[in-house]
C-alpha cells in the first residue's frame, strides 16, 4: 500500500497513486471495459483510498498480532464475543469510510441531479450508513434465521436513530408492531432460499454431475444474500422501517424511491466487504457498489420467458394445487410491483389464480419483489380447462409508469388422481404420498362432562363391498396428445412406486371411437372412475322409437368395483393405483392407500335363563320384589367385529369396531333402548367394547369356537308400572305389563362397525323373543 506524506490526505494529489495503480494491475486484467474505465476514474480512486484508509488501522492491528501471539492469546482469554463491541467496530470502520464527500463522488450523475443539495437528503445518507453496517454484520459469518432477526433489530434501531426518531429501550405498541412486520418480511425473504436449500438436500442426485461438468462452482451462491435483501426491503415494508410518520413525510420526495435502491446497494456492498479475502476484493466490492447505483436508474424491464409451447401442469404440494410456473424478469431502477393476468381469448383478462412469491404461502394480489430471470408466480390451473392460454405481465414503477409483456402456451392437463372413495375425502392433497381417507369418529357417552367412554377422534377409514372410486383420468390440451386408456389396480400393503411388480388389475377403460372421445366421457375432476361403456342415443327424437341412431359402447355410466370376492376377501391395507396411458405411449399414475374390510360382523343374543319363545317369570328375578333394588336379567351374546389384519397394530382403522345396542320391543307396544353400562351420573346406551368372540371367516364352520359374554343386564323393573320410575332412564307406561299378566318381548341386538359401504352403515342383527309374565302380587 502506498505510504502517505506526513500531513497529507488521500486523494489530495500528494499521495503516491502509481503504487496503488500498480497494486490494481491484477484486478484490471479481469474487468470489463466499463469497469476498467471506472477504476481509473478520479472519483473511484478517491473512494478506494478512503476505503483502504478506513480499513488500514484494522489491518495494521491484525498484522501486529502476528508477531505477538502471547498478546493475541491474552486478548482471546480476557475478552469473549460481545455484540456491542461488534456493532461499535462496524460503526467505526464503515462510518469512517462513508463521508458525505465519498458518498457524493460515488453517485452517478443522474443521482446527483435527482437528489440536489445534500441538506434535503442528509437523513438518507445517515440511513445508508446503517444499511452498509447491516450488510457487513449479517454476512461476516453464517447466521441462522433467528440471529439474522437480531441484526435486523439493530438495523431498525440504527435507521430510526439516523432519521431522528430514536427507539427507546421500552418499545411502544406501534414500534412493536413495526418490528414484528419487519420480522415477517425477513421470514418471507428467507423462505425461498430455505426452500431451495431443502430441495437440494432432499434430492442431491444431480449435484455430482453439476460439479464435475463445471456448472456448479464456488461462485454459485454469490448473489443469494442480495436476493434476500431485495425481498426484505420490498416497497410495502418502508412504513415499518421508517415509521408511519416519517414515511408519510418523505415518501412525497421525488428521490424517495432512490433512497431504497441506494440502501439495497449499500447492504450488498457491506455484505461484499464482510467477505473480502485480499486487497483486490476491495476493488471488486467498490466496483459492484458503483455499478449497483447506476442500475438504480435502469428502465423498467418486463419479459416473460415461460411458459411457452405445450406445458404440462405440475403438482405443488405446498400450494395444494396444480400449477404452471411463470418465469421471467420484472425489474428496473424504479420498480414497485408487477401484476400477472391470464386470458383464453386475448381479450378478457383475469388477475386471479396466481400465487406470487414467497412460496409458501403464495397468494397476494401482486408481486412485490423485483425478479431477474426467475420465478414470477405459479399459475393455478387446478380449475382450468386444457387448451390455449395467454398470459401478460404489467410492471409498475414508483412513479406509476408501466411496461407490459405477453406470452402464450397450451396447457397440457394431467388429471390423473384418485380423490375419493364412496364420497370420503382425503385428509390432505391427493398428491401427498401419505394422504389418507379419514372420518370424524364421534365420542360416546360423555359422563361426566369431559370424560368419555370413547373419546371423539379423527381416524383413517375403511371400505367394503362394492367401491365407487372417484377422481380424474384425463390427459390432453396440446395437439396430438389425448388419452388411450386408463386402468385401476391394487396391491396389498402401502406402495408409493407405480412401477413395481405385484399389481392386480381391477378396472380398465379403453378409448377408441369418436363417440368415446366426447367430452362427456372424459374423466375429469370428481368423475366416477369405476365406470363402464354402455349404449348411447346419438340422435334422440320426441316420438317413437325416440332414438333414430344409437351407438354401442359410447357412454360411460357409473358403476363400482366388487371388492368382496369371496368369504372375507378382500380385507386389509392396500394401495390403489390409477394408470393413464396417452396415445404416444406415455404413462401417468397416482396411488392412494386404502383400508378394505369385507369381514362380516358377529351379532348373537340369548337369555340363558329361558329358551327362545318360552315364559320368563319376573318373580324369579325380583328378589326382593321391592322397587329400590334392581331385578337384573343377564343378557348373553356376541358383539364382535374381527380385526381387519391380525398381524398389524390393533388400532384404528384395523380395529374397526364401533358399538352395539340392545333394543327391547313389547309386542304391539313401544321399543326402548336399555343401558349397557352405568356411568357416575347417567347410563350409557352404547357398548364400546367387543363382547365374546367368533370366527366369521371360517369357511368350514363359522360358528366353531364361538365365545359368549354378558352384553348387558335388563332391569325387569322396566316392565312393572309400579317400579319403572325407580330406573335411571325413562320407560313409557305402555311398555309395562299389569301384574298377573304376560306379554311377548323381543330382545334385538344391533352391532355396528365403521366400514363405509355403498349400501350405507355396516351392521349385524340378532334377536331373542320371550314371553315375560309379571307374576308379582298386585299392589
Amino acid at each position: 500500500m502506498a505510504q502517505e506524506k506526513k500531513g497529507s490526505r488521500p486523494g489530495d494529489g500528494n499521495s503516491a497513486p502509481s503504487k496503488l495503480a500498480e497494486a490494481l494491475t491484477h484486478v484490471v486484467r479481469e474487468l470489463s471495459p466499463a469497469d476498467r474505465e471506472d477504476v481509473h476514474d478520479p472519483d473511484f480512486q478517491f473512494a478506494l483510498r478512503e476505503l483502504l484508509q478506513a480499513y488500514k488501522p484494522l489491518l495494521e492491528a491484525d498484522l501486529a498480532r502476528v508477531d505477538a501471539p502471547d498478546e493475541l492469546t491474552k486478548e482471546v482469554l480476557e475478552a469473549g464475543p460481545n455484540c456491542e463491541d461488534e456493532f461499535a467496530a462496524a460503526d467505526q470502520l464503515l462510518g469512517r469510510f462513508l463521508t458525505e464527500e465519498v458518498a457524493v463522488r460515488l453517485l452517478p450523475a443522474n443521482a446527483r441531479e435527482l437528489l440536489g443539495p445534500i441538506e434535503r437528503w442528509r437523513w438518507c445518507l445517515l440511513h445508508i450508513r446503517c444499511c452498509i453496517i447491516f450488510g457487513w454484520l449479517l454476512c461476516r459469518r453464517p447466521h441462522t434465521f433467528r440471529t439474522s432477526n437480531y441484526y435486523l433489530y439493530r438495523f431498525w434501531r440504527c435507521v430510526r436513530q439516523a432519521i431522528g426518531t430514536p427507539v427507546g429501550d421500552a418499545l411502544n405498541v406501534a414500534e412493536r408492531a413495526d418490528f414484528a412486520r419487519l420480522v415477517q418480511a425477513m421470514a418471507a425473504a428467507y423462505k425461498p432460499y430455505l426452500s431451495d436449500q431443502l430441495a437440494s438436500a432432499e434430492f442431491p442426485s444431480g449435484i455430482p454431475d453439476e460439479i464435475i461438468s463445471g456448472k456448479l462452482d464456488c461462485l454459485e451462491d454469490d448473489d443469494t444474500a442480495g436476493s434476500i435483501f431485495e425481498r426484505l426491503l420490498a416497497p410495502d415494508v418502508a412504513p415499518a422501517l421508517l415509521g408511519e410518520e416519517m414515511f408519510a413525510k418523505h415518501q412525497q420526495e421525488p428521490w424517495f424511491w432512490f433512497c431504497r435502491c441506494w440502501c439495497l446497494c449499500a447492504i450488498r456492498f457491506g455484505c461484499c466487504l464482510a467477505r473480502i479475502r485480499n486487497l483486490r476484493d476491495f476493488v471488486r466490492c467498490l466496483l459492484f457498489y458503483r455499478r449497483c447505483l447506476r442500475q438504480c436508474f435502469r428502465p423498467l424491464s418486463c419479459e416473460l420467458t415461460e411458459p411457452t409451447g405445450c406445458v404440462p401442469e405440475e403438482v405443488n404440494v405446498e400450494l395444494k394445487a396444480l400449477v404452471v410456473a411463470v418465469r421471467g424478469t420484472a425489474a428496473g431502477g424504479m420498480f414497485h410491483h408487477y401484476v400477472l393476468e391470464w386470458s383464453q381469448d386475448g381479450i378478457n383478462w383475469h388477475a386471479s389464480d396466481f400465487h406470487y412469491p414467497p412460496i409458501p404461502p403464495g397468494g397476494g394480489a401482486q408481486g412485490n419483489f423485483a425478479v431477474n430471470n426467475g420465478l414470477l408466480a405459479y399459475f393455478d390451473t387446478s380449475a382450468r380447462d386444457p387448451g390455449l392460454y395467454f398470459i401478460q405481465m404489467t410492471v409498475f414503477s414508483v412513479e406509476g409508469t408501466t411496461q407490459v409483456c405477453p406470452t402464450r402456451f397450451s396447457l397440457f392437463k394431467q388429471e390423473v388422481r384418485i380423490i375419493s372413495v364412496d364420497g370420503a375425502a382425503l385428509d390432505t392433497v391427493w398428491a401427498d404420498p401419505n394422504a389418507r381417507f379419514i372420518e370424524s369418529v364421534p365420542g360416546i357417552c360423555e359422563d361426566p362432562p369431559g370424560t368419555w367412554r370413547r373419546f371423539p377422534s379423527t381416524d383413517e377409514m375403511s371400505f367394503g363391498e362394492c367401491l365407487h372410486i372417484y377422481g380424474g383420468a384425463f390427459v390432453g390440451g396440446c395437439d396430438g396428445k389425448r388419452i388411450k386408456r386408463y386402468m385401476i389396480d391394487y396391491k396389498p400393503g402401502f406402495e408409493l412406486d407405480c412401477f413395481t411388480a405385484g399389481w392386480s388389475n381391477i378396472w380398465k377403460v379403453e378409448f377408441n371411437t369418436v363417440w368415446q372421445y366426447r367430452d362427456s366421457n372424459m374423466r375429469k375432476d370428481t368423475s366416477n372412475l369405476t365406470a363402464v361403456w354402455n349404449t348411447d342415443c346419438i340422435v334422440p327424437v320426441f316420438f317413437p322409437p325416440y332414438c333414430l341412431h344409437s351407438e354401442p359402447q359410447a357412454r360411460l355410466d357409473p358403476s363400482c368395483w366388487p371388492s368382496h370376492t369371496g368369504l372375507c376377501e378382500l380385507s386389509g391395507l392396500v394401495t390403489l393405483r390409477l394408470m393413464v396411458e396417452d396415445t404416444d405411449g406415455n404413462l401417468y399414475c397416482d396411488t392412494q392407500r386404502l383400508w378394505i374390510d369385507n369381514k362380516p360382523i358377529c351379532a348373537k343374543v340369548r337369555i340363558d335363563a329361558v329358551p327362545k319363545c318360552q315364559d320368563l317369570f319376573v318373580s324369579q328375578f325380583a328378589n326382593p320384589p321391592e322397587c329400590s333394588a334392581a331385578w337384573n336379567l343377564p343378557l348373553s351374546g356376541i358383539a364382535y367385529d374381527a380385526y381387519i389384519n391380525d398381524a398389524l397394530p390393533l388400532t384404528r382403522p384395523n380395529d374397526n369396531f364401533d358399538y352395539y345396542q340392545i333394543h327391547v320391543t313389547k309386542q304391539g307396544g313401544p321399543t326402548i333402548t336399555i343401558p349397557i353400562s352405568m356411568g357416575p351420573t347417567a347410563p350409557c346406551f352404547k357398548g364400546t367394547k367387543r363382547i365374546g368372540k367368533c370366527d366369521p371367516c371360517n369357511a368350514l364352520d363359522p360358528h366353531a369356537g364361538d365365545v359368549y359374554g354378558t352384553l348387558a343386564q335388563f332391569d325387569l323393573r322396566a316392565v312393572d308400572l309400579a317400579c319403572k320410575g325407580s330406573l335411571p332412564y325413562a320407560v313409557p307406561d305402555a311398555f309395562t305389563i299389569p301384574r298377573q299378566e304376560c306379554c311377548v318381548y323381543t330382545f334385538d341386538l344391533w352391532v355396528y362397525d365403521r366400514t363405509v359401504r355403498s349400501s350405507g352403515i355396516n351392521w349385524a342383527h340378532a334377536s331373542w323373543p320371550v314371553k315375560i309374565c309379571n307374576d308379582l302380587k298386585p299392589t
